[in-house]
């Protein structure tokens, strides 16, 4: 996570989604934004999960029974069962639910023991495993991605400059070294990434096999391949939403290995 107060991320990203979802028009609710899911789809899968985060009960066929196990990634029945349970509620029926419960869940942050992140997290999440820790992280990001998704769906510019990107990127600058497993011990690689959330991603694998950040500056002979992109190419690289052969990307060293960083950049289920 980064050191930003976790109710003023998720409620941030929560309040610029919202502020989108309302400026939507009847059409472009329909447009597709993901594979086999519409604009709407992901209005549904959004208010599933804070409607979950908030305590209410779901509707008819809405929750499936999933075997728990330690901070697993979203299982997909979970969030097919949510979105197929609201097929018969309109968009504006979606946006009010999900207008409820982020004021229900805004509520309950504010009141919420925080102090143990490794603690169970409340409702869906902690019946499958998920920790406070990774469901406060996790749900700024499902926000704010998924406001990406729909922003590129209706014909508007991303947003990298607001708290829940400032989030993301901060995730993602800590998985940037997992992008280098299985290369050769000694590879090292250097990502300028420019725009707001612009910064200087690193990592070397070591002799253990293990990648880790290194300060290009430290006077070491280093032979580093050199990615330059902006903050959107690499976020939508790190949620699997841009093909590497399709990102703008320039890149000086080994095209291999480039290649294949940029191929495990995606870390969003």
């Amino acid at each position: 996570m980064t050191n930003a107060d976790p109710l003023t991320v998720w409620d941030e990203a929560a309040q610029d989604l919202l502020s989108l979802l309302h400026d939507l028009s009847e059409e472009e609710w329909g447009r597709p934004a993901l594979p086999g899911w519409t604009v709407r789809d992901v209005l549904a899968h959004l208010t599933h999960l804070e409607s979950e985060a908030a305590g209410f009960e779901q509707p008819a066929g809405g929750r499936v029974v999933v075997e728990p196990a330690r901070n697993q990634p979203m299982p997909i029945e979970v969030t097919r069962a949510g979105v197929a349970a609201r097929r018969d509620r309109s968009a504006e029926e979606l946006l009010t639910e999900l207008e409820r419960a982020c004021a229900v869940r805004r509520e309950a942050l504010a009141s919420a023991d925080l102090s143990d992140p490794k603690a169970p997290a409340l409702g869906l999440a902690g019946e499958l495993g998920w920790d406070m820790r990774t469901w406060l992280r996790n749900r700024p990001i499902d926000l704010w991605v998924h406001e990406q998704d729909i922003r590129r769906a209706t014909g508007r510019p991303m947003t990298t400059a607001t708290t829940g990107a400032a989030h993301v990127a901060g995730v993602m600058t800590a998985a940037f070294p997992a992008a280098l497993r299985k290369l050769p011990a000694g590879t090292s690689v250097v990502a300028h990434v420019s725009g707001p959330q612009g910064r200087v991603l690193t990592a070397r694998v070591g002799e253990d096999g293990r990648a880790a950040p290194f300060d290009p500056e430290d006077g070491a002979e280093v032979e580093a391949v050199v990615l330059e992109m902006s903050d959107e190419t690499w976020l939508l690289l790190t949620g699997g939403r841009l093909a590497p052969a399709d990102a703008d990307v320039a890149v000086t060293g080994d095209a291999d290995v480039a290649a294949q960083v940029l191929g495990r950049l995606n870390v969003t289920p």
